[in-house]
């Protein structure tokens, strides 16, 4: 159903062919915006236009899937150089898209790889995409989002106890990272009307970058199942619409959104400042 508050909104979700980018470009789109979805996997592109066909009706949401590689700052630059010349501008951009612990072991919840095992060309991919990647796509879109006085950075990070958990290097650190660069950005940005927000799904979510044991067994060391993707659907709506003016530097945690009352309220009542422990303003 159109939401007239996000219908026409132009938004870039990074990975939104598969798991939690999948169900944010689903839930765009079908509430009216238009969605460029990148994805490194050529083959995912008409399996998310199919998707998204199945959920728009006559909302007017729209998705323009490409195959991209985030690690490149050029690529980056073509994402944005192909919103602009789709859409005409671009409101939003989710950097959803990253990489995990699965390419330094299979089963890296109970096999755990030592920092100094870790294949170095892979560490740098990972930083690569899940920092450096983060950087380029916000900083080539900042510029677009000042002319037009509005925009919002959403940046996908992980929960602290992952960013601190031993045999989650690099992974940990690469989202400690832009989470800090979260809370810098939304600084930076004061008073621009372009905020800079951190949203998670709030507990390890059943998609491809978990060991596939573990989302057979449907299990979580907190006792509960795997988060359904879905959960980001909620708070995406909400950050891509003009209720969350003026909310910069937080973190949501989608399974912890309340559905039940006003999305604003919903927003309130658990967000937290994204980053670490806060400092003095300098």
């Amino acid at each position: 159903m159109s939401d007239p508050t996000i219908a026409g909104k132009v938004c870039v979700v990074t990975g939104g062919s598969r798991g939690l980018g999948r169900a944010m470009t689903l839930a765009l789109t079908a509430a009216g915006a238009k969605v460029v979805a990148p994805s490194h996997i050529a083959d995912d592109i008409p399996l998310i236009e199919a998707d998204v066909a199945g959920v728009i009706g006559n909302s007017g949401g729209d998705v323009h899937a490409m195959a991209a590689d985030l690690r490149s700052a050029d690529e980056c630059n073509g994402i944005i150089d192909a919103t602009l010349e789709r859409f005409g501008q671009v409101d939003m951009v989710v950097n959803n898209a990253g990489l995990g612990m699965r390419p330094f072991s299979e089963n890296f919840m109970t096999d755990r790889t030592k920092f100094w095992e870790a294949d170095i060309a892979q560490v740098q991919a990972t930083f690569d995409t899940n920092t450096m990647g983060p950087f380029h796509m916000a900083a080539i879109a900042v510029p677009h989002m000042l002319k037009q006085g509005w925009g919002r950075i959403v940046n996908v990070t992980t929960s602290i106890g992952t960013m601190q958990r031993n045999g989650f290097f690099p992974y940990g650190p690469s989202k400690t990272a832009l989470e800090a660069s979260t809370r810098i950005w939304a600084e930076d940005l004061e008073g621009t009307g372009i905020t800079s927000n951190v949203l998670i799904p709030g507990r390890a979510a059943d998609t491809a970058i978990m060991p596939t044991e573990w989302r057979e067994s449907g299990t979580h060391h907190s006792g509960k199942e795997p988060a359904d993707p879905a959960v980001m659907g909620p708070p995406i709506l909400w950050l891509a619409s003009t209720a969350s003016d003026g909310i910069t530097g937080q973190r949501f945690e989608a399974d912890k959104w309340d559905t039940e009352i006003d999305p604003t309220d919903a927003a309130r009542a658990q967000m937290v400042p994204a980053g670490f422990e806060l400092r003095e303003r300098e």
